[in-house]
């Protein structure tokens, strides 16, 4: 409820406004419009001189701040531009409206009540301006220097949430000064404001997992990871607000809820480094030799390495035969890859550099066969007779 019991009255005539009636009062008649002629003329002048002594102050602090080693004095600079201008303006429109126009009334609030709240707006977006600034400065010039990534993934959520903090620290003070009674709006936006928890768990459930997530740091963005027990697999590129965004190995997103993220078993294929090992299970024919076999993968695998260089030393890698299948030995050939995603190329390559090694040598890969072995058993027979009957004399 808007309180304008102290706003009804007339205001009185401001020094500045007595000092200027004379001259007002011997222009306002020559001049065509008058006195509304003159404010515009006022605000263009004072405005002009305003922003031009803003913009004289900006420069000598950056001529000053320029060989500065820290970058704090340029983000300042750059973010305070904007809201400095504007309080040069506004401040052009009051002196302005009150050398002309003091008892100026809108809506129950005096002059001097409607640019405090104009002061109050652009006052938000200043703090805000610095809280940006400084923001900027830590994620430039300090989040890099640290060892952990903690502060590169929790920043932007900080920053929306610190933001939106001090918007609504300024509204209320706004409506406040506007006469609304600030505390009975409180209450109720806290009454609406469970009405709405209730109907938004999920949503928020998936916010604290996302920032439980981002805290404990099983995942990181740029992270190749699989979720067990399901098709997702792929590069984490962003945890969101209510969504993880994976990038699959065919160029598709899939957009996994926190929630989901926060309670799955996740293989990370990127921690403790992105440096892995891969098996790769081979079978050949019971009739050739193991050694000979060993030897020929081992040659396979040299090849392999020349042609992908995606084998991370090649001559410390393991071949070994592994166990006897149904129709085949298997050996195993154990790598070192990169990164996970080249497991692909490696395996494809091996396989061409086998086929090709084995037929050099002579080595043969046997199809899938079973062998049945029959064994039939002769039963003697009996003659049976019937109980009861005799065999008749001739």
């Amino acid at each position: 409820m808007l309180n304008t019991t102290a706003n009804e009255t007339v205001a009185a005539a401001s020094p500045l406004s007595e000092f200027a009636a004379p001259y007002v009062s011997e222009y306002a008649g020559v001049i065509p419009g008058g006195e509304a002629t003159l404010s515009v003329i006022a605000f263009a002048i004072l405005a002009v001189i305003f922003y031009s002594v803003v913009m004289a102050i900006f420069q000598t602090i950056k001529m000053m701040t320029r060989k500065t080693k820290t970058t704090l004095d340029d983000h300042l600079i750059k973010n305070l531009r904007r809201p400095m201008k504007w309080i040069s303006v506004i401040l052009a429109a009051y002196l302005s409206l009150q050398l002309f126009y003091p008892d100026f009334n809108l809506w129950g609030h005096s002059l001097d009540n409607l640019f405090t709240i104009m002061f109050l707006i652009v006052g938000t977006y200043t703090v805000n301006a610095l809280f940006s600034a400084f923001m900027g400065w830590y994620a430039e010039e300090m989040a890099p220097k640290t060892d952990s990534k903690f502060d590169d993934e929790i920043f932007p959520l900080f920053k929306k949430i610190g933001s939106a903090l001090i918007y609504v620290i300024g509204l209320t003070i706004v409506l406040s000064t506007m006469g609304i009674e600030v505390s009975a709006l409180i209450a109720a936006l806290g009454v609406g404001g469970l009405a709405v928890a209730l109907a938004l768990q999920d949503t928020l459930g998936n916010f604290f997992a996302g920032v439980h997530l981002l805290a404990d740091r099983p995942v990181r963005p740029g992270d190749y990871i699989k979720i067990d027990g399901t098709d997702v697999i792929g590069t984490i590129e962003e945890i969101g607000w209510r969504s993880t965004r994976i990038r699959t190995w065919d160029n598709n997103i899939v957009y996994v809820p926190n929630s989901k993220m926060s309670a799955s078993i996740i293989i990370n294929y990127f921690n403790p480094q992105e440096e892995m090992g891969y098996a790769m299970t081979f079978g050949v024919s019971y009739d050739d030799d193991p050694e000979e076999v060993i030897d020929a993968l081992k040659e396979a695998l040299a090849r392999t390495s020349e042609e992908t260089g995606k084998i991370v030393e090649a001559e410390s890698s393991t071949v070994r035969a592994d166990s006897f299948g149904d129709s085949s030995v298997n050996y195993k050939v154990i790598v070192k890859i990169p990164v996970y995603g080249d497991r692909f190329g490696v395996h494809g390559e091996m396989v061409k550099q086998i086929f090709y090694v084995f037929k050099e040598r002579g080595i043969s890969i046997p199809y899938p066969t079973t062998t049945v072995y029959m064994h039939e058993e002769e039963k003697g027979k009996k003659e049976t007779r019937p109980k009861g009957k005799k065999k008749k004399k001739a």
